[in-house]
């Protein structure tokens, strides 16, 4: 439910978006929905038609749960059904037709967020990290100011226009996540947050298919910063490849984070892994115990950090802010058991895949190691050869099995098998499926206790479904 008090009226929807007003001018929205399931007393609805379903089916279940109104497209207003919603509206009710609902939402949230002027906007933007970033400097700019941030990845031309309505005067910081599937979308996005300040984490393979190169998604991502008027200031990781790219005709100031950048802030700075319980930190006199796992979440915890300075926090503050920090779903996860389970399957692309890989390389483990690997999906005509490059990272890894599932997967297993025949030593043993059931079978009939689990890959592949099946094999135990 996206939903913040008093926000606008209907006679301002419809002058935001030049949309035709029905009903009742004066009604007062306190929340945007697209889902009339979320919907409740003084939300508007917008009727958006999707892939799947389309809003216009559900307006009567939006109204029942207390609507204030709906967004309806002029194709639909003139059909049968959009005269009887006309000839049925209540006295305190109204519809707003429109060409188009998806850009009728963006207008007003908009035009919305030209009348919020208190907080400072930031964006989180970049291929790989968005979300774990935004969440962690969130966390660590609350230790002193109000904040209100993205719930989830609600980061889309859909998800971010819903956002902003959370936004309100009473915030200090707004810190939002814009992420990109098409061209021309952060265009979208960045006019209608218009940030203040923007966060880069990095410019990698995710999306590929649709943008066929990085150096057109390193252009996408800088348009995020295409408002800025000379007072705005854009964050990129001091070894970002594109940093200079990203900062090349910025109206604005451009600062790098890192660790080369906390310790010229606060002196040296030691990073000392601590295996799946995340990192020790010392820095400014302060030890911080960094749940997080990996490198990657390290270096968003940089990120964080110098956030954290630039807005003028002490390094205990950071520390709490860094301290409280959670895993989210599906990312880098750390579910323990009979059976130690990295649950990292919310996304990947080559990028984040490898460097999975890495991690659990490199963990020492007294049990045997095991690795689901997934399809890495969107990545075009780039998807035989990165997943090649899976299969040959697979061909080196330590662990004792790896089971790739899916068929893009097959080019992966290929080559790891193809490395198998010809090298010498110890090297896993590999497995592909696209079946689902065999691929349960497989995966939990080798497993033992003591043993670890790696699930990584794209958000379609689903490899969450296997948690269920280990806890059942390993009754008693929290997997």
């Amino acid at each position: 439910m996206v939903k913040a008090g008093y926000l606008f009226t209907a006679e301002d929807a419809a002058a935001w978006s030049g949309g035709e007003l029905r009903g009742n001018a004066a009604a007062a929205v306190s929340g945007a929905e697209v889902d009339s399931r979320r919907c409740d007393k003084g939300v508007l609805f917008f009727a958006l038609d999707g892939e799947r379903v389309n809003g216009h089916d559900y307006i009567g279940k939006a109204f029942e749960n207390g609507a204030c109104g709906t967004v309806i497209a002029e194709s639909w207003a003139v059909t049968e059904a959009g005269s009887e919603l006309a000839a049925s509206l209540s006295e305190e009710g109204f519809i707003l037709v429109v060409a188009d609902p998806l850009q009728a939402l963006q207008q007003i949230a908009a035009e919305y967020m030209k009348k919020i002027t208190r907080p400072v906007r930031i964006a989180v933007t970049g291929s790989n990290g968005k979300t774990t970033t935004k969440e962690l400097i969130a966390s660590v700019l609350s230790e002193k100011f109000s904040v209100v941030k993205t719930a989830g990845n609600y980061n889309s031309e859909i998800g971010l226009p819903l956002t902003v309505f959370n936004i309100n005067n009473e915030h200090d910081y707004a810190v939002i996540e814009m992420g990109i599937n098409r061209l021309g979308e952060m265009d979208v996005l960045t006019e209608i947050l218009r940030p203040d300040l923007v966060v880069i984490t990095n410019i990698g393979t995710a999306h590929i298919g649709i943008f066929k190169s990085i150096e057109t998604i390193a252009f996408e991502k800088r348009r995020s910063l295409s408002l800025f008027d000379g007072k705005g200031t854009l964050f990129v990781s001091e070894d970002e490849p594109y940093a200079d790219f990203l900062a090349d005709g910025l109206k604005g100031e451009c600062r790098s984070y890192g660790k080369k950048s906390i310790e010229a802030d606060y002196g040296d700075l030691s990073c000392v892994g601590n295996g799946l319980k995340g990192w020790n930190i010392s820095v400014g006199g302060a030890n911080i115990s960094f749940p997080l796992i990996g490198e990657h979440n390290l270096k968003n915890a940089f990120c964080a950090f110098s956030l954290g300075f630039f807005a003028g926090l002490t390094v205990n503050e950071i520390k709490t802010g860094l301290e409280k920090a959670e895993p989210l779903f599906g990312r880098s996860e750390i579910i323990s058991g009979q059976v130690t389970i990295i649950q990292d399957s919310y996304n990947a692309n080559a990028d984040s895949l490898l460097k999975s890989i890495k991690f659990a390389d490199e963990l020492e483990w007294k049990g045997g190691k095991h690795y689901v690997l997934g399809d890495m999906k969107e990545l075009g005509e780039n998807s035989l050869e990165m997943h090649q490059q899976v299969g040959s990272a697979a061909s080196e890894s330590s662990a004792d099995r790896i089971v790739f599932f899916g068929s893009d997967s097959f080019a992966a297993y290929e080559r790891a098998k193809k490395t198998e025949m010809t090298e010498t030593g110890s090297l896993p043993v590999f497995f592909h499926t696209e079946d689902y059931e065999i691929l349960e079978k497989e995966v939990v009939s080798g497993l033992n206790n003591g043993d670890l689990l790696l699930l990584k890959g794209s958000r379609s592949m689903n490899l969450e479904r296997l948690l269920e099946p280990v806890k059942n094999k390993f009754r008693g135990a929290e997997c």
